[in-house]
């Protein structure tokens, strides 16, 4: 027992070394942000202080201003991701299955999607007005084709001799996408999910900065068109590090619940 807690403790102190080493080059940054605005190199009037900053953005989280702005963004960022799971698994699937499906969805996704999804908002405020349903539509729409490819690849590279070997064992048709088509996808499906989370937070600020009464987007928004520039750095940095952390947790429960793809060797 001594032999394993003294050949790990050098590991741990490895790792934790390893990973301040990555924030580097981030409080690099904010040191020579602070350095070019004391010297007035940059004016304040223009780019406020680091410390101005920390200082507003402490004062927002406990007067609970941003918390509660925070809440309504990532309510509208998560239920426009979340629809945008379900539909994109469900075309995805469909298409690799069936060619008529793909045949039938492929040109309009094509052609609708390099439209850039901040130009739709003007039409779904005529159509839902200034709500949360017009911004989980936006977002919804930005995270469907993320979802649709990754799920599509995924289920048209399964190895069809797992899917001869498990019908050999008496697999019946309707359990083979339960047990080998769906767990086989999933690594795809998440990697989809990683890159359209990201999505979701950068079209929910766009949205709420062309047209919303609440949220992190209108806040900075506010904040800027008052000239309270530390406030509107603070609420940015507050949500940065929040979707940095969100990335970080998704990346965490992917990999637990695909503990098994990577005992096999694949990641």
């Amino acid at each position: 027992m001594e032999r394993d807690i003294t050949t790990s403790s050098p590991l741990t102190f490895f790792n934790i070394l390893r990973s301040l080493s990555k924030a580097v080059p981030i409080l690099l940054i904010f040191v020579i942000w602070e350095a070019v605005t004391q010297i007035g190199f940059i004016s304040t009037q223009i780019l406020p202080t680091f410390s101005s900053v920390l200082r507003a953005a402490t004062d927002l989280i406990y007067s609970g201003v941003v918390v509660r702005h925070l809440l309504i963004s990532l309510y509208r960022a998560f239920g426009g991701l979340a629809v945008g799971i379900l539909i994109g698994v469900i075309l995805g699937f469909g298409m690799a299955v069936k060619k008529q499906v793909k045949n039938f969805f492929d040109p309009i996704i094509t052609l609708t999607y390099p439209i850039p999804k901040v130009a739709l908002v003007p039409l779904t405020m005529v159509w839902l007005g200034v709500t949360d349903q017009a911004a989980i539509f936006v977002i919804f729409l930005a995270c469907l084709l993320p979802i649709i490819v990754n799920t599509y690849n995924g289920a048209r590279s399964v190895d069809q001799v797992l899917i001869w070997s498990a019908m050999s064992l008496g697999t019946r048709e309707r359990a083979l996408f339960r047990k080998v088509i769906l767990p086989a996808t999933m690594p795809y499906i998440f990697n989809g999910i990683r890159v359209a989370l990201p999505f979701s937070f950068i079209v929910v600020i766009s949205v709420e900065l062309v047209a919303s009464k609440a949220g992190v987007g209108y806040l900075i928004n506010g904040y800027g068109g008052l000239g309270i520039y530390d406030y509107m750095f603070a609420t940015i940095l507050i949500f940065i590090i929040f979707s940095f952390a969100a990335d970080r947790i998704a990346v965490r429960l992917m990999r637990r619940i695909l503990q098994w793809y990577e005992e096999a060797g694949a990641l």
